[in-house]
């Protein structure tokens, strides 16, 4: 899936970037400063959900969100704005926006918003209801040795056609997505528990070996662990 983050100031961008892929690790994030910006995003890219500061340079983030779903039918937009202020919740209701976030971001509201969204649109990420139960294993049970293998008995399907399916829907293998949703769940355990070493680390996301969870990390995220958990001390 494709996301839009328009925010003139970069740590925003930033939190909602990371709170987004920790959680959906395979999705496309995009990122505008301006309207201008967020506009030639959506030249090049379907966008399917956008979320939009009120207040930007130039254009304002209300008449940018009614440009956009004028250009792009099916596109959602969640309004974010420092204010709490109702005629600015009024214009986007107005705007027909599909709901109004209040900064700065706290995480459940986020995905409230999100599951709102998925429930409204089950196409965008997963067509059937095994993809969707494949997905909430991995997110519950992803610190555990998991195979695709055990999760088709438990439904029950065969894992050849729960592996075509998966990767038809997602866009992805299931082994790549699981790894990539336990590097990001590492990510979160390296900045979050300081005093955790890398081993534990390692087996708290679900890796077998700190050298394997090593390598992963390098791989998908172009640094070690250390260079990233030096580069994120706070």
């Amino acid at each position: 899936m494709n996301i839009l983050i328009v925010d003139d100031e970069y740590l925003e961008i930033e939190q909602l970037r990371y709170l987004i892929l920790g959680k959906y690790p395979l999705w496309n994030i995009f990122a505008a400063e301006d309207g201008v910006s967020a506009w030639k995003v959506t030249e090049e890219e379907s966008i399917q959900l956008a979320f939009i500061d009120i207040r930007l340079p130039g254009e304002d983030g209300l008449k940018l969100s009614e440009r956009l779903k004028e250009k792009q039918g099916g596109i959602e937009i969640v309004i974010v704005s420092a204010h709490q202020d109702f005629s600015y919740a009024k214009r986007a209701i107005q705007a027909e926006v599909l709901d109004y976030l209040v900064k700065p971001v706290i995480e459940q509201e986020l995905f409230t918003v999100i599951e709102k969204y998925l429930q409204e649109n089950k196409h965008v990420v997963a067509k059937s209801a095994h993809i969707h139960y494949v997905i909430k294993q991995i997110e519950s049970r992803f610190s555990e040795k998991l195979s695709l293998q055990e999760i088709a008995d438990e439904i029950p399907v065969s894992a050849s056609y729960l592996s075509h399916l998966f990767s038809e829907e997602i866009g992805a293998t299931f082994q790549e997505y699981l790894l990539t949703y336990r590097i990001h769940q590492a990510k979160k355990l390296i900045t979050g528990q300081a005093g955790w070493s890398m081993s534990r680390i390692a087996e708290g996301a679900g890796f077998s070996s700190q050298h394997h969870f090593s390598n992963i990390f390098k791989k998908i995220e172009g640094m070690t662990p250390s260079r990233y958990k030096e580069k994120n001390k706070k």
